[in-house]
């Protein structure tokens, strides 16, 4: 390597990285890939070593990485180590702790791609750094990795993730943003506090944080809507243990709320419509459709107050809005599927329909795309 540095793509996958974007919460992705390539590059200098017990002082921060770029494709982040952490940290050494992290490595490309051969059993180390690389994909988003002796790429996505920390323990961990009504508030000491969410996906869940923080933002407001993003750790059957951390977390503001409330009461409306509703034609609202719609409020509470809504003549739900220029539709089936389209009000744009099963990750992504580019 003629400038003495090793580069690691990652290569994302999905609506939410097109044009080279890294959303905010992926981020996370870059120390814990660290993480678990510092932990195989131990193993690789022990297996080399055999006569230590433990890794010589200055190792770990002989294995320094920079983002030094990020190319299109969807987004491919370059993560570069520089030999100079080596040969500061561990003076002599440099050459081999290259060939260590090469190693190391090649052995998360087998560990993700599901060969045994030289991969051990998870350590708790390698457990806890995949419990946060890859922790904010959502379905239909991966990260390619590369093998560098061949042109084989593995990934990893949600499932995949899944599968290797419930096979080394019973829970695994993953992002979870929603929207969910304040049942309760507790301040066992100054610091010690917490509050309860009744969410629809996981029912009652204990957030904890600062009693300071239950005692200024919470108390007073039991039965108000708050907006959360946490890392939850859910066993291999995806019911849930525990939140696991608190990214973000807080009470609907009043104009939102309101916003929300409106758009619920319309869902409610048209739950009343009888077959017959537009004179003498159009099937009654499904619940089907019914439950998307209500879905989709959660999911992107922030465009309430831009939603007009109104029952299709086959028993669905179509939203209307304006965003950024555009005139948007998504349109929810009976059956609870979901097809967005879209035009340019003053010039000639279209975007034209795309299909989504339900109101899931892959259309929310392509959904946020869209209003990322767009206003």
């Amino acid at each position: 390597m003629a400038d003495g540095s090793k580069i690691f793509s990652l290569h994302y996958q999905g609506n939410r990285f097109r044009n080279a974007r890294l959303p905010v919460d992926v981020l996370s992705d870059f120390p814990a890939f660290r993480d678990l390539l510092v932990s195989y590059a131990k193993d690789e200098w022990l297996r080399r070593h055999s006569d230590r017990q433990r890794v010589p002082k200055g190792f770990d921060k002989s294995l320094t990485f920079d983002l030094v770029d990020i190319e299109e494709g969807s987004a491919i982040p370059k993560l570069e180590w520089n030999r100079s952490s080596a040969q500061v940290n561990l003076p002599g050494f440099a050459d081999e702790i290259e060939e260590v992290v090469e190693a190391a490595y090649s052995d998360i490309i087998s560990l993700i791609e599901g060969q045994s051969g030289r991969v051990s059993a998870l350590s708790s180390e390698k457990v806890r750094a995949l419990n946060r690389f890859g922790a904010g994909l959502r379905q239909n988003e991966r990260i390619e990795l590369s093998d560098r002796q061949s042109t084989k790429v593995v990934f990893l996505d949600a499932v995949r993730r899944k599968q290797l920390i419930t096979g080394a323990r019973e829970t695994y961990q993953t992002r979870f943003e929603d929207i969910g009504e304040l049942i309760g508030t507790l301040s066992k000491s100054e610091y010690d506090g917490g509050i309860t969410i009744r969410t629809v996906q996981y029912g009652d869940i204990f957030v904890p944080i600062e009693a300071t923080q239950v005692r200024e933002e919470f108390d007073g407001n039991l039965g108000n809507e708050v907006q959360f993003e946490l890392l939850v750790e859910l066993d291999s059957q995806d019911q849930f243990r525990r939140v696991a951390d608190v990214f973000d977390i807080g009470i609907v503001d009043d104009e939102l709320s309101a916003a929300l409330t409106k758009c619920r009461v319309r869902l409610d409306e048209l739950r009343t419509l009888e077959a017959g509703w537009h004179d003498g034609n159009g099937s009654k609202v499904t619940e089907s459709a019914l439950s998307s719609a209500q879905n989709f409020l959660t999911k992107r509470p922030s465009y309430c107050g831009a939603f007009r809504i109104f029952p299709t003549e086959s028993g669905g739900v179509l939203f209307d809005f304006e965003q950024g220029g555009w005139d948007y539709s998504v349109e929810v089936s009976p059956h609870g599927g979901v097809e967005m389209y879209g035009i340019e009000i003053d010039g000639s744009g279209e975007i034209d329909p795309e299909n989504f099963s339900a109101v899931d990750d892959s259309f929310l992504s392509f959904f946020d795309a869209r209003m990322s580019a767009n206003g």
